[in-house]
């Protein structure tokens, strides 16, 4: 699966997400367009391995 992590500063960040934070958030997209949203880089890393992994066991 593709996945891409994505840093949103000021103005890219959607309306509905600025809740997590006003100067940057990080996204991660699936490669099915789901979007994930997250306050920390670390946060948004984790679920990206997690998304990876996940499609890992899927496939053994």
């Amino acid at each position: 699966m593709a996945v891409r992590l994505k840093k949103l500063q000021g103005s890219e960040i959607p309306e509905e997400q600025r809740h997590l934070g006003e100067e940057e958030i990080f996204q991660v997209v699936t490669a099915d367009d789901q979007q994930h949203f997250f306050a920390s880089e670390v946060e948004a890393a984790a679920k990206v391995a997690q998304l990876i992994d996940s499609e890992r066991d899927q496939n053994a």
